[in-house]
């Protein structure tokens, strides 16, 4: 059957503009796009008409227009156009190329962020949310889009280290990469906005300083905690590398219910990304062995290596195996370490001496620095491997560490930038004891040494007084130390400062008075003491001692805090409830950054501790004046931490990253244990 011929005279043309820009609204000039028209009938279409008999109709587009360049204000204009809906293409490489060296805008979307199901934490998303370039583009009456790079270029670009079958998932999102930007008909004759994400990965920003640094403690403490993951079952180490640190659409995050922990992160070049983890358990080979777990990896600037602690009931033994053992020369020149970590530590060696030689090699080529951290046995395993890497000057962060070496260890290592992290009277960090095991136990009772270490842990864990415990070894002859255990390191603690006030009992009483009613007060808040902040103050002058309050006696703070040891600060027990990672230890840090990252928010642990300074002035009169004065000192402490985060903020990355931070992040719960 033929078809009539209608003239219909002819046909009008369209017209499109199309601006590109980043996500600072900085326009990509120079770029190379082209038009694909659309068929004039879908597959789907076709198929339906082919089932009604009509079969003669030809869907082929009209010949695409020719491809422009964008000028310097990132704009391109098409004239001449069909009333077809077209695809916007451009070179894939030119605009991998190109958006890797484009940073990041602050401000990421809300909606991409995690769902809660935290019944106590606020819903964060934000149907109305636009980014600043929407808002300014929809104001001008055009119409905006934002893709990634995978929805705009016509081919897959060449990356650099990526041996994956498939892209990168955010940037290459499944089913609509390589198709191009679609523009339906009816919105011809306009002009499009097109924002581009940046081709950038997260990294985290790890500072190579031989100060404390709060990016590092926060950052570094997450990934101790993340090593506890159950990787075999569930790859979240790999999955938080692989697609978290990937992902743009919000910084990276470790959810511990109840708590999401974000980390302070800094995009970078995708190139520059963290290249796949290498997760190590001895436990999980073909010949399985032990419990010893770990994780390495690696991205332009640095080498992170993270050990596992306490899991198990392998690694409780190894924890309690107390023994001493001869140190190895490459750990020190002298003295002993603990034989439960030591073994522990060599059989990782033993079993992925090869995959950790990889670390070396890295570290060969001159241009990444070593950060190691750990937790509980973690961080002992975490001081012997950086003992042994001491050349390559590993930064090591620990938490909740056990003693590892004795004190003629010690002294061969005091080259290794070490902060170690206690919570109040943690019962892990005051074993083994403070003793001389090799020459006391062992000498005296033999193979009976093992059984009294684990003795004494228990007697810990009870919360019963070391001055007993010491008592107790004191009656037996257990009192020469010729090399006990000692810890390596600055302290960091996380106290809970109280002060005790007299108070009148009676309202009309206006102060303690011989033969009236009084009772006493407490009032008490956890503070974050820092003591080698008072070293950087001492050595400070000019504008950067103007970043310190005032700096304070060191004398007077080396008998608080004595080196090599944990300060007994809230008496002589201890309490295992304060040695968790993820509810005790890590809130502290995560709420400290975001104290400082926002100072201007209301938070909890602020009011607590304007509470307590006006209460240590208030009852200055009426208190011990030993407290009085050492609460003075913590709280100085506290006020000198904002040194801590300045070389983050001193970078507009690490700016942008603390800005980022505050704006999804919220004030967790800190336990008062």
């Amino acid at each position: 059957m033929k078809y009539k011929e209608v003239p219909c005279g002819k046909q009008l043309r369209h017209w499109l503009e199309l601006q590109f820009v980043d996500e600072d609204n900085h326009p990509v000039s120079g770029m190379k796009v082209q038009l694909e028209y659309h068929p004039l009938a879908t597959a789907a279409e076709l198929a339906l008409w082919a089932r009604g008999g009509h079969t003669q109709f030809d869907s082929t587009p009209p010949p695409n227009p020719p491809a422009g360049v964008t000028d310097s204000q990132g704009l391109v204009r098409f004239d001449g156009l069909y009333w077809i809906a077209v695809d916007v293409k451009t070179d894939g490489q030119q605009l991998a190329d190109e958006m890797e060296q484009r940073p990041l805008s602050i401000r990421r979307n809300p909606n991409s962020q995690p769902v809660s199901n935290n019944i106590f934490r606020p819903e964060t998303r934000d149907i109305t949310w636009r980014s600043d370039v929407q808002e300014k583009a929809e104001a001008a009456g055009y119409i905006h889009h934002y893709v990634t790079i995978g929805e705009l270029g016509d081919r897959l670009p060449e990356i650099e280290g990526w041996t994956e079958p498939q892209p990168p998932k955010f940037h290459f999102p499944p089913g609509r990469s390589l198709k191009g930007t679609e523009i339906a008909r009816e919105a011809l004759d306009k002009r499009h906005v097109i924002e581009i994400c940046p081709f950038r990965a997260w990294v985290l920003p790890l500072h190579d300083t031989k100060a404390y640094d709060l990016a590092n403690a926060l950052n570094l403490g997450i990934m101790a905690d993340l090593v506890y993951a159950a990787e075999a079952n569930n790859p979240t180490i790999d999955y938080f590398f692989r697609q978290k640190c990937q992902d743009l659409s919000c910084i990276p995050q470790l959810a511990e219910y109840p708590n999401y922990f974000h980390t302070l992160a800094v995009d970078v070049p995708f190139r520059e990304r963290y290249q796949p983890p290498l997760y190590l358990n001895t436990g999980k080979e073909a010949q399985g062995e032990g419990d010893t777990r770990l994780f390495t990896v690696e991205c332009a600037s640095h080498v992170l290596v993270a050990w596992c602690g306490t899991d198990s009931l392998l690694n409780v033994l190894t924890d309690l195996s107390f023994a001493p053992k001869r140190c190895l020369p490459e750990l020190a020149g002298a003295g002993n370490v603990h034989g439960g970590f030591l073994n522990a530590y060599l059989l990782a060696k033993r079993k992925f001496g090869d995959k950790l030689s990889g670390v070396e090699e890295s570290l060969a080529k001159g241009s990444k620095k070593l950060f190691v951290c750990g937790h509980s046995l973690g961080g002992a395993l975490a001081l012997l491997y950086a003992a042994e890497m001491k050349v390559s000057q590993p930064v090591l962060y620990t938490f909740g560490m056990p003693r590892t070496f004795t004190r003629a260890a010690i002294a061969s290592l005091g080259g290794i930038t070490h902060y170690r992290h206690v919570n109040d009277n943690d019962t892990i960090t005051q074993i083994p004891p403070d003793a001389d095991l090799d020459n006391v136990f062992y000498e005296k009772w033999g193979p009976l040494g093992d059984k009294l270490g684990f003795d004494w842990s228990l007697t810990t864990a009870a919360g019963l007084s070391v001055a007993v415990r010491d008592l107790t070894y004191q009656s037996a002859g257990l009192t020469e130390k010729k090399d006990p255990y000692w810890h390596h390191g600055s302290t960091v603690i996380f106290f809970r400062a109280q002060q005790c006030a007299m108070r009148a009992a009676s309202p009309y009483q206006k102060s303690p008075i011989d033969g009236q009613a009084y009772a006493r007060h407490f009032v008490a808040t956890k503070l974050y003491v820092v003591p080698s902040l008072n070293e950087e103050c001492l050595k400070s002058t000019g504008e950067h001692q103007a970043a310190f309050i005032q700096c304070l006696n060191p004398a007077s703070l080396a008998k608080t805090f004595p080196q090599n040891t944990n300060p007994a600060l809230n008496g002589t027990g201890t309490d295992p409830r304060s040695h968790s990672m993820a509810h005790r230890y890590l809130p502290y840090i995560h709420n400290q950054v975001l104290e400082l990252a926002d100072p201007a928010r209301d938070m909890h642990r602020k009011e607590m501790r304007v509470m307590f300074r006006e209460e240590v002035e208030k009852g200055a009169t009426y208190s011990n004046q030993d407290e009085v004065e050492r609460n003075r000192e913590f709280l100085a402490l506290q006020d000198m931490l904002p040194v801590a985060l300045r070389r983050t903020q001193a970078e507009e990355t690490g700016k942008n990253a603390l800005l980022r931070f505050a704006a999804v992040t919220e004030e967790e719960v800190e336990l008062s244990q």
